[in-house]
C-alpha cells in the first residue's frame, strides 16, 4: 500500500495541518513517460505553506483538492517507462508527499553517486535551497566581493547558505535572525560581520547601525518591516533580491499584507528590487552547482539538516518553519536507500 497525503481544502491564515488528509491506496502502475519513484526524504519548504492556498499563479506544478501535496524531494527510481530514467537511479525533482510516487520527469534529475555527500546535503546544499542562495546572489544581483551584503531569515535553510557564500566572496555580511540563539550561531559558527536580533529594538535603527555605509546587497527571505527598514538604508545602487517573503505567508487575507512604506526610497538610491525562481535559471545550473560544490568541499557551506522521522509526521512539520523551533533545513525522511 501507499501512504499519501492529499489536500482536503485550501489553507489560508495560520497553517492548520487538518487542510489535509492521510490516504492509503494500492502502489500505482506505471503509464508510458512515467517515472515510479520511493521516496527518502522530503523537503519541507515556506513556499510549501503558499502552494496549499492553491491559487495556480503561486505555484510550481498546479495541484487541487483530492491530489497529493507536490514538494521537492530525493528518491530511488523503482519502476520506469521514461527514457533516461533506469531502476536503481537516485534521483531529485518535485513529486508527491507520497512513499511512492508517479513522477513527471521533466521535473526530475538523475543524482551522480557521491559518497562524500550525504543526502541531507543533498537536499540542503545541493538543492533548490542552495542554488535559490547562490543565484540570487550572483544571477540576481551580481554581487561585488567588498560589498556590503545583508541576509533576513540568516539561520534559516537559505539564508544561512546564502550568508555563507556572500562571507566566501569576500563581501562584508550580516546576518538577521530572531532570538539568541540563533543570532549567536551566526557570529560563532558563520563568522558573520555583524548580527541583528529582529526581536530587540528599532530595525531601522538596528539595520543603520550594522552597515553604517548602507546595503549594497539584500538578500530578503521575510519582507514585512524588515524590508521597510532595508528601504531607509540602502547605498546607492542597492540591489534587493527578493527570494522568499515569509513574515507574510500566515495571512488570511492578503489585502492586508504589510505595505512597502518606504518604496520612493528605490528612486534616490538609484535601486532595483528583482524577485526570482530557481527554476528560471535552468541553463546555468551547472555553474551555479560548480559554485556550491567548491565551497561545500572547502568546508565553507553548512550543512545542518532538521530531519523529522516518518512521513505521517510531515503536515506538522511545516508548523516548525513558522514558530521558529526548526534547527537547519527541514526535511521529512520516508524511507531508507
Amino acid at each position: 500500500m501507499n501512504g499519501s497525503w492529499i489536500v482536503v481544502k485550501a489553507s489560508y491564515g495560520i497553517f492548520d495541518p487538518s487542510c489535509l488528509a492521510w490516504q492509503q491506496a494500492p502502489i500505482p502502475g506505471v503509464p508510458h513517460g512515467r517515472v515510479l519513484v520511493r521516496t527518502l526524504l522530503l523537503s519541507v519548504d515556506p513556499t510549501t505553506r503558499n502552494w496549499l492556498k492553491l491559487n495556480p499563479r503561486m505555484q510550481f506544478i498546479p495541484f487541487g483538492v483530492g491530489d497529493p501535496v507536490i514538494g521537492v524531494g530525493i528518491g530511488v527510481v523503482e519502476e520506469s517507462r521514461a527514457a533516461g530514467f533506469e531502476p536503481g537511479m537516485l534521483v531529485t525533482g518535485c513529486w508527491g508527499w507520497q512513499r511512492h510516487s508517479l513522477a513527471d520527469p521533466g521535473y526530475l534529475e538523475v543524482l551522480q553517486p557521491d559518497e562524500r555527500i550525504p543526502l541531507e546535503a543533498r537536499l540542503s546544499v545541493f538543492s533548490h535551497v542552495g542554488r535559490a542562495a547562490v543565484m540570487g546572489l550572483v544571477g540576481v544581483a551580481n554581487t561585488q566581493p567588498g560589498e556590503t551584503v545583508l541576509v533576513s531569515g540568516a539561520a534559516g535553510a537559505t539564508g544561512s547558505l546564502a550568508a555563507a557564500i556572500a562571507k566566501s566572496m569576500g563581501c562584508r555580511t550580516v546576518g538577521v535572525a530572531g532570538g539568541p540563539a540563533k543570532c549567536r550561531w551566526l557570529r560563532d559558527e558563520l563568522q558573520l560581520d555583524a548580527v541583528i536580533d529582529y526581536r530587540a529594538g528599532s530595525l531601522v535603527e538596528a539595520v543603520a547601525n550594522a552597515c553604517p555605509e548602507g546595503v549594497d546587497v539584500y538578500f530578503d527571505n521575510v519582507g514585512g518591516e524588515l524590508l521597510d527598514a532595508v528601504l531607509l538604508n540602502m547605498a546607492i545602487g542597492c540591489r534587493i533580491v527578493v527570494c522568499g517573503m515569509i513574515s507574510q505567508y500566515d495571512l488570511q487575507d492578503a489585502s492586508r499584507a504589510h505595505g512597502v512604506l518606504n518604496l520612493p526610497m528605490m528612486i534616490f538610491r538609484r535601486a532595483r528590487m528583482e524577485g526570482f525562481v530557481v527554476p528560471q535559471f535552468q541553463p546555468r545550473y551547472s555553474e551555479f552547482d560548480a559554485i556550491l560544490r567548491r565551497l561545500y568541499f572547502a568546508g565553507k557551506l553548512p550543512v545542518r539538516a532538521h530531519v523529522i522521522e516518518g512521513l505521517e509526521n510531515a503536515p506538522e512539520a511545516v508548523t516548525l518553519l513558522f514558530d521558529g523551533s526548526n534547527d537547519g533545513k527541514l526535511m521529512v525522511r520516508v524511507s531508507e536507500v
